[in-house]
């Protein structure tokens, strides 16, 4: 019970802290994922149903990786520079009950990105969204695959402009040679049999199995190998915070 209160009290402070940005954050989230789906019109006239609903599924994948790899290495990162990391690790706190408040926080943040992004796809492709109730697992799954490498990484570096560039360099890596935007079978071999091993592949599968009725996709599969994922990943994260506290 006691993890629970300190979950619980950890998640209220993390919305204090950043009252004053949290809604400037929600903002270019949901410009960032209305203007994905948007682009994809302009880059490819007359989308096909189809190929409309992987793309636009894509969309809100990416939202998820970025809250997993950029929000919450980035939240990470500030609260080292500022020192509140280190004031955290000198109280009697759970160190994976602030870092579960933390995932929680930028979750929280991006789900309204990730809601319109799916909804306003759809409408603006004239698709029907087929939603399965899996949904509210899949997402906070692939939240918890992706977080645990951004946040060792934001409290291993010394510097906040490495955390960045890591994160952007991520970014960079899903938007263009990951199976969340482009097709599989588009990338060349070698990127397939990587995607594999990485769970942007699972994450996007979920999205599209739990929202769509797209062929092939694995929503059970897809569910297991994020769950593998994301205790690999937090264990990674605690084992980080660990080493700094």
């Amino acid at each position: 019970m006691t993890f629970l209160r300190q979950y619980r009290d950890l998640v209220q402070l993390s919305w204090r802290s950043y009252r004053d940005f949290a809604l400037m954050i929600g903002i270019v989230n949901i410009g960032f994922g209305v203007g994905l789906v948007l682009g994809f019109g302009y880059v490819i006239p007359d989308i096909p149903e189809a190929t409309a609903m992987f793309l636009v599924t894509g969309a809100a994948t990416q939202m998820i990786v970025t809250v997993g790899i950029v929000g919450l290495p980035q939240v990470i990162a500030q609260a080292k520079n500022e020192g509140r990391l280190d004031y955290y690790f000198t109280l009697p706190i759970s160190r994976e009950a602030y870092l579960l408040a933390q995932v929680t926080f930028v979750l929280m943040q991006s789900l309204p990105a990730l809601a319109l992004a799916l909804v306003f796809g759809a409408w603006n492709y004239g698709f029907s969204l087929d939603m399965d109730p899996l949904i509210v697992l899949v997402v906070p799954l692939g939240v918890l695959s992706l977080a645990g490498l951004g946040v060792a990484v934001a409290v291993i570096s010394p510097h906040v402009q490495l955390t960045n560039a890591f994160t952007q360099l991520a970014i960079f890596y899903v938007l263009f040679f990951a199976p969340v935007i482009l097709p599989k079978e588009q990338l060349p071999l070698v990127l397939r049999h990587v995607a594999d091993f990485l769970p942007p592949t699972y994450v996007a599968d979920g999205i599209r199995a739990t929202t769509t009725n797209l062929p092939d996709t694995h929503v059970w599969r897809s569910m297991a190998a994020m769950a593998g994922f994301g205790v690999g990943s937090f264990a990674l994260a605690a084992a980080a915070v660990r080493r700094r506290g």
